[in-house]
């Protein structure tokens, strides 16, 4: 399997090849591609939750084993103390991710995200719907009844304790990158969305999947989200909210099913 490569956002060369990430802050700050020559697969594009980038590598690295894919670094987390082109909300993120796919893949692709990362990549959809043939939505936050405080804070403390040590460490270098600050304007912002309102808008096909044992995005808030959609699916896999973390080879599979041309 080649190994995720960085490349600068505008990079026209979708070869695997090792690399140190390249740190951008227009349009998008690192940008991992790798897949195999001569697939005739759509390529994946995919969306981080929260900025936590390491979280999805497992699933995306099982992905491009059979098709290219791009893992989004977004801005707007930045190192703090370094200015971001962007601010980390869910409307402006969907703008630079169809700029993104305006700009820089040369075909339709298949749009992935996780957590708040499947909130931008559904606004993303709606907006260019040319360019995105097929979505999925992994652990898709967040459902009405956690859009408060407390509720929130308990159903992130179920979750926690249900993930794989390992998820930890991947993301805490990920949300230190970010800080404080910026993290919680995220997650204001994905807390003010409303993302059953534009599932009726999609004109792409599209799978939701949930974690079986995830308080954040439980299986019955995904399910009734895939009915609001006019060609929509849903899917419970193993695990808890970091499922593509901790089980990347049924997440993978999942997306494949999604790239056949």
């Amino acid at each position: 399997m080649s190994r995720p490569t960085a490349v600068s956002s505008g990079a026209s060369d979708h070869s695997a090849r090792t690399a140190r990430p390249v740190r951008r802050t227009r349009p998008v700050r690192r940008l991992y591609a790798a897949g195999p020559a001569g697939s005739d697969r759509l390529p994946v594009v995919w969306i981080p939750g929260l900025g936590a980038v390491n979280a999805l590598l497992p699933s995306f690295s099982r992905c491009a084993e059979h098709t290219t894919c791009h893992l989004l670094d977004l801005p707007g987390f930045t190192a703090p103390g370094r200015r971001a082109c962007n601010p980390p909300m869910v409307g402006p993120l969907a703008g630079t991710v169809t700029n993104w796919l305006a700009r820089v893949p040369d075909s339709p692709v298949v749009l992935a995200g996780h957590s708040t990362g499947a909130q931008v990549a559904l606004r993303a959809a709606v907006r260019a719907p040319g360019l995105v043939r097929a979505l999925v939505l992994l652990g898709m936050t967040f459902p009405p009844h956690l859009r408060h405080t407390a509720p929130l804070l308990r159903a992130a403390t179920r979750t926690a304790v249900r993930e794989p040590a390992g998820l930890l460490g991947a993301v805490v270098p990920d949300y230190l990158r970010a800080g404080p600050l910026r993290l919680t304007r995220y997650l204001a912002s994905a807390l003010g969305d409303r993302p059953e309102q534009a599932l009726p808008e999609l004109s792409c096909p599209v799978l939701l999947a949930a974690g079986a044992h995830d308080p954040l995005a439980p299986p019955d808030w995904i399910t009734h989200a895939a009915r609001q959609t006019p060609s929509g699916r849903a899917v419970i896999l193993p695990g808890a909210h970091g499922f593509p973390y901790s089980d990347p080879e049924p997440t993978a599979a999942l997306v494949l099913g999604a790239t056949a041309t």
